[in-house]
């Protein structure tokens, strides 16, 4: 590994750069589940550059606050979206700790701020566009699922009720008056209602 100690290699600005990498390449990982690519082209990353990093003067806490910072940015808003503000300030933290990640040299502030920017754009325009399609493709899956399954009426529907479906409750809407304990068949999904009509005797058989 004589090669990897070239000081071209190891300085703070290439090392800086093969970690971000690693870590995006991670986070893609985690949007894009299943390929395995993304995952492990990051993991390779991070570990070459954990190693290069032991050849340099690393401040390990300023390391630890970096990759947390950039976890916070990239996992948050894949567990809930709407806490894409707190996830923001994640980058802040990486920025911060950034400036500070080695003790006897410094990455170009140019690449911090440059590096901090291209992450946002890089979640807000390619990372959020895959979380909104596996969104609605799973929502797609989910209706397609439930539609054309049976149940029964738990408390009578007028014109809204609650019906139960594969062992839960769920709000339903009928055109037609429909009992307690009648069997049903879900005919559409809207969100958290569904749409039921009284099931045939074919149907229930």
């Amino acid at each position: 590994m004589e090669f990897l100690q070239d000081p071209a290699l190891i300085s703070p600005n290439i090392v800086y750069i093969l970690l971000m990498a690693g870590l995006w390449l991670s986070a893609t990982g985690t949007y894009i589940p299943g390929t395995g690519i993304a995952e492990i082209g990051g993991a390779g990353l991070i570990l070459l550059t954990l190693y290069l990093l032991t050849l340099l003067s690393t401040n390990w806490i300023a390391l630890i606050l970096l990759i947390v910072g950039a976890a916070v940015f990239f996992i948050l808003p894949l567990l809930k979206p709407g806490w894409i503000r707190i996830a923001e300030g994640g980058l802040l933290l990486q920025a911060g700790a950034s400036f500070f990640l080695f003790a006897n040299a410094a990455v170009s502030p140019i690449l911090i701020i440059g590096g901090v920017l291209l992450a946002w754009v890089y979640h807000n325009t390619i990372l959020k566009a895959i979380l909104k399609q596996q969104s609605q493709l799973s929502s797609t899956q989910k209706d397609e699922f439930l539609v054309g399954t049976r149940g029964r009426v738990v408390a009578p529907i007028e014109d809204k009720g609650t019906v139960q479906v594969k062992g839960e409750l769920w709000t339903a809407r009928s055109t037609s008056r429909l009992a307690a304990d009648t069997e049903i068949i879900v005919t559409e999904q809207n969100g958290l209602e569904l749409k039921v009509e009284k099931a045939k005797r074919d149907e229930t058989a």
